[in-house]
């Protein structure tokens, strides 16, 4: 009997590590390799071996068994599977691509339905590494048709519509398209390649339903597309993104956008409408709806030519609660990040953009909006009696101050503008704070010292006894 006793039981489970359970050393020379496959076409699950590592430390070997059996009609699909895996890695890709294609080009339906999520990715990945050559081009794209025609479940669901796309068969061709697309020397107004443009037009195309994965990925490289082929672009891509011609595509194509945005001018002139819209489709953008909120705020703070005050005014507005305080974080970014320009970008952005753009109603106050501005507040620097002036109605006591009288202080504000500070300290610390920040009383000591008659300010006095 083996030590563990193995043959006694007809199951086994294990629990720990599966690193403990016993690897099989498969075969390091070809034909018992061959063999070996034949007699193991299947990983063991309660025995590991080393096949994986086979794979990377001996190409050569396990590629020719591979396609020894494959002679013979015979794929194991599952040995197919880990060699792709690991072929998809770094030094691999361009000479898996060399060998490999050509026995790939040629599998069985049945088998490639079964490969597709794996032989797509592996496309994806050395698809910027083969040249030119016709008989690489042409093997390249007859495997993206075959997966492309593939009866393959779209999978999609009101989740992460990106991450579905990335992981699926259909998203990893799309992927692997532009990849490919990627590697030429792209320039404005060129227009896309015939190889790709039936496909991408094919991609666009509502009716089939697997493509949306592929129309995800499109929409993150809207730019790109734009650019390159504006008409193509106009015609097929940018209707996905309007709200009234459909909500669900609508929703996939911003969400694919707002995965990684820019702020491109022409694309943004000929989205506008659609791009407005989306402040009322909040909530549909899931894990990517922070990133609108900042496009849209970046757009009112460089306005140009493309969007009117109204327009801007009512889009701001139509977000929600969490939408708002998103966009006032934007603010506070953008002005921390004028670095010495502070005090210009306060003066000839931000001001305006609260004066012109930001709803004004009092119902919109809420304490994550109240942090953001008192923070903006001391962003504001040179600017900040200024800037306390604009927001002290937007201003309320902070339930955990601490950092925002830390940036007061150590931005010497308190002895450059005690009066103000003063009045910006009182209306951030309240009953219901529930911890005072430690830097309050190097606060007082400061501003006190600044302009001495404070000290028999209410406010001063109230600071003071709950130090």
């Amino acid at each position: 009997l083996a030590e563990d006793q193995r043959d006694e039981f007809s199951g086994w489970m294990h629990v720990g590590d599966v690193g403990e359970l016993p690897k099989v050393a498969s075969p390091s020379h070809r034909r018992e390799l061959i063999e070996w496959l034949r007699q193991n076409p299947n990983t063991d699950p309660w025995q590991q071996d080393d096949w994986r590592q086979r794979c990377r430390d001996h190409f050569a070997t396990s590629a020719c068994a591979l396609y020894a059996l494959t002679r013979e009609n015979f794929w194991p699909t599952d040995r197919w599977r880990k060699a792709l895996q690991v072929w998809s890695e770094g030094k691999h890709r361009k000479r898996s691509w060399r060998y490999i294609a050509p026995v790939l080009v040629n599998v069985p339906d049945v088998v490639l339905q079964d490969l597709a999520p794996t032989v797509s990715y592996w496309l994806q990945a050395v698809a910027e590494t083969f040249k030119d050559q016709a008989s690489h081009e042409a093997h390249f794209f007859t495997l993206v048709e075959r997966i492309l025609a593939l009866d393959i479940e779209d999978d999609i669901n009101t989740g992460d519509l990106v991450g579905q796309a990335i992981n699926h068969p259909v998203g990893h061709v799309t992927q692997a398209l532009l990849n490919w697309w990627y590697r030429g020397s792209l320039e404005d107004g060129q227009g896309l390649p015939e190889e790709l443009k039936a496909t991408f037009t094919g991609f666009c195309d509502t009716g089939i339903g697997k493509f949306r994965h592929a129309r995800v990925l499109l929409a993150a490289h809207v730019i790109a597309l734009f650019r390159v082929d504006p008409a193509w672009a106009s015609q097929h891509l940018l209707p996905l993104f309007d709200w009234q011609v459909s909500q669900q595509e609508a929703r996939a194509a911003w969400q694919g956008f707002l995965w990684s945005p820019r702020l491109y001018r022409p694309l943004m002139e000929a989205l506008k409408r659609p791009f407005l819209d989306t402040a009322t489709h909040y909530e549909e953008l899931g894990e990517y709806q922070q990133q609108y909120p900042a496009l849209l705020v970046s757009a009112a703070l460089d306005r140009g030519d493309t969007f009117t005050k109204p327009e801007l005014k009512n889009a701001t507005g139509s977000l929600p609660a969490n939408g708002l305080h998103d966009a006032a974080r934007t603010l506070v970014n953008a002005l921390e990040s004028a670095g010495d320009q502070r005090a210009n970008y306060w003066s000839h952005r931000v001001a305006p953009y609260l004066h012109d753009i930001w709803p004004q109603t009092r119902d919109r106050v809420s304490p994550e909006i109240s942090e953001s501005f008192a923070r903006l507040c001391v962003a504001a620097q040179d600017k900040f009696p200024e800037a306390l002036a604009q927001l002290q109605n937007w201003l309320q006591a902070v339930e955990y101050p601490g950092s925002l009288v830390n940036w007061l202080y150590k931005a010497g504000l308190c002895d450059k503008f005690p009066k103000e500070a003063l009045e910006f300290l009182s209306r951030v610390i309240g009953e219901q704070t529930q911890s005072l920040p430690g830097y309050l009383g190097d606060c007082l000591k400061t501003i006190g010292s600044a302009l001495p008659e404070l000290k028999d300010d209410s406010r001063f006095k109230t600071l003071s006894v709950n130090n």
